[in-house]
């Protein structure tokens, strides 16, 4: 008796891991998903600065004497250097998310075993 009760025990808390694992697995997707969701904004952002950019350098090489053109050109210079900073946290955190959520998959799957062990 006591070994059955054991056994309802192990694949109860084996259950319970089992669970635990698969909601850890959803916060990363989840994520991921905000992540590629700030990526895309990212995308839209520096497009836009890029093509503020081309109008201020076209507006400079008009007229070197522009001031309004040259102040455009360093705040929007600034703007794509914070713009870099964001961009060089999203690709860290995606790095760490895919990093976890594959440890998270190869624990869940159990050790792997090698056929050619049984050939």
């Amino acid at each position: 008796m006591i070994d059955s009760e054991q056994g309802r025990n192990d694949r109860s808390e084996g259950s319970r891991r089992s669970q635990a694992s698969a909601e850890a697995r959803q916060r990363l997707i989840l994520a991921m998903i905000d992540n590629n969701m700030r990526q895309l904004r990212f995308d839209s952002a520096r497009a836009g600065a890029d093509i503020e950019q081309a109008g201020a350098l076209r507006d400079v090489a008009r007229d070197p004497n522009d001031r309004d053109a040259a102040v455009r050109l360093e705040e929007v210079k600034k703007r794509i250097a914070l713009l870099e900073e964001e961009h060089g946290r999203l690709v860290t955190e995606r790095e760490w998310l895919n990093r976890s959520l594959m440890v998270l998959s190869e624990e869940a799957e159990g050790p792997s075993v090698d056929p050619r062990k049984f050939s």
